[in-house]
């Protein structure tokens, strides 16, 4: 009977189902991303491993800018990891197009890079199911210029006449 039994779990234990495997992604060396509106730079970042970082920005707006101001960030490994959870669903549909559907146009749009893979992005896409990944990409954004507000300015460049 012990037998039968024994027997009878092995076979019950072999045809379980087994929990789908999630591929995971290699971490990436470096994330950037960029933000335009109306084909000129509104906004650049790019954060390593480490944490560090640069932030650029049109100012005194992204509508009229009259220069680009770069600062320098550090964030720590724990920023960076901060980054990548926020833009984890847009890296795993790195190198696909996001469906926009409908589009409200004039929005801003860019593209996020995780070392060699990329997703280009449209702010306007109005597609439910974008609807994360695009306040992922606003929320690393916003992130990423308060490490960079206070920061001394490392470079400006002027905006030349648009």
């Amino acid at each position: 009977m012990r037998t039968i039994l024994l027997a009878t779990l092995v076979l019950l234990a072999a045809c379980a189902p087994q929990r789908a495997r999630v591929p995971t992604m290699p971490v990436p060396s470096i994330i950037a991303m960029d933000r335009n509106s109306w084909g000129h730079l509104v906004s650049r970042w790019t954060i390593d491993g480490a944490g560090k970082g640069t932030y650029t920005l049109a100012e005194p707006d992204a509508y009229k800018p009259e220069r680009l101001v770069t600062r320098r960030f550090s964030a720590g490994s724990a920023g960076f990891a901060e980054i990548r959870g926020l833009l984890a669903l847009g890296e795993a549909q790195a190198e696909s197009e996001l469906d926009c559907g409908d589009r409200i146009t004039d929005q801003f749009y860019g593209t996020v890079r995780w070392d060699d893979a990329s997703l280009t992005y449209d702010m306007g896409c109005q597609n439910p199911a974008t609807e994360e990944v695009l306040k992922g990409i606003t929320a690393a954004e916003r992130r990423i210029a308060a490490w960079a507000a206070n920061q001394p300015i490392t470079e400006t460049r002027k905006v030349e006449n648009q």
